[in-house]
């Protein structure tokens, strides 16, 4: 009885053994038919997932940014799953088939969830003033951002990356070496070009080109508009308007020597607490220089 209790104990233990054996064996060729069909389902797959991307993208009306992408059966058939994020701030879910890289559906979320590419260029341009060179939507540490880069009015070149979900600025860089001329540099160059005073100056992107919009009141009386390179300050258009809105230098210095009697020294345009005016410098009969202010609207004598 005993010699059977430990037979039977050993032959326990052998069974229990085997049963382990076979049961890790069976682990194993689980993982390996697993690992198989992984490797078949990506064999099943005509298509790579970034002609997928591609086929994607192209189907949505507006440029956006892939923000995922990923292999998934769907009704017997193996589809990626493509989410994109366009520039107008809506989400898109579009299927395209493995096998035949064809779009099989499409769908667009009802509720705006993020930013516009035009909200994140009013953000940047809020943050810093003056014209925004580019903004390209991004996926960053699978955030996706705008990537707005800003011409400033400081003659550097701004990097702002915006976050789309909540507006917020996450970086900000600046380069370093000055590209740009500055707006007080452009106002001068400008005031070189046209006498008279600076009504405003901003800068903005025109034909692809950062440049310098300045407005003048010259001194012939007329709003004279200067486009000019936001780099050379070379003059690329200008606009003059046809009604005079201003008295003309001329009509200043009449109105100067009625109020005192002399030769013109110098006169110059200026804008002082808000009103325009033209400052003449006159050489009295006595030799003394007397200084007249003219408002430059009115004609009237400024004190």
């Amino acid at each position: 009885m005993g010699i059977t209790k430990v037979l039977s104990g050993a032959a326990l233990g052998t069974i229990l053994s085997i049963s382990s054996l076979t049961s890790a064996h069976a682990a194993v060729i689980h993982k390996d038919s697993a690992a198989q069909a992984k490797v078949e389902t990506k064999q099943e797959a005509s298509v790579s997932i970034a002609k997928a991307k591609e086929a994607a993208l192209k189907n949505c009306s507006c440029k956006g940014a892939v923000q995922s992408a990923q292999m998934k059966k769907i009704n017997g058939a193996y589809v990626y799953v493509v989410n994109i994020l366009d520039v107008k701030g809506m989400q898109h879910t579009v299927n395209v088939n493995c096998d035949s890289g064809k779009v099989v559906k499409h769908q667009i979320e009802k509720k705006q969830q993020f930013i516009s590419k035009t909200g994140a260029e009013k953000i940047a341009l809020k943050n810093c003033k003056g014209a925004v060179k580019s903004a390209e939507l991004k996926s960053e540490n699978n955030v996706m951002v705008y990537v707005v880069q800003v011409s400033g009015q400081d003659g550097k070149l701004h990097t702002i990356h915006i976050n789309c979900k909540n507006s917020k600025i996450v970086k900000h860089d600046i380069k370093d070496n000055q590209q740009y001329m500055t707006r007080t540099k452009a106002e001068s160059f400008a005031l070189s070009h046209c006498k008279g005073a600076v009504k405003s100056a901003e800068m903005k992107k025109e034909n692809g080109v950062s440049v310098y919009v300045v407005s003048i009141f010259g001194q012939d009386g007329k709003l004279h508009t200067l486009h000019m390179d936001g780099k050379s300050g070379k003059v690329l258009k200008e606009d003059v308007q046809k009604k005079q809105v201003m008295i003309a230098s001329e009509k200043a210095h009449s109105i100067a020597l009625s109020h005192c009697s002399g030769i013109v020294k110098s006169s110059e345009m200026k804008k002082e607490n808000g009103v325009y005016m033209y400052i003449v410098k006159i050489t009295a009969q006595n030799h003394t220089v007397q200084t007249v202010k003219v408002n430059a609207e009115n004609g009237t004598i400024c004190k």
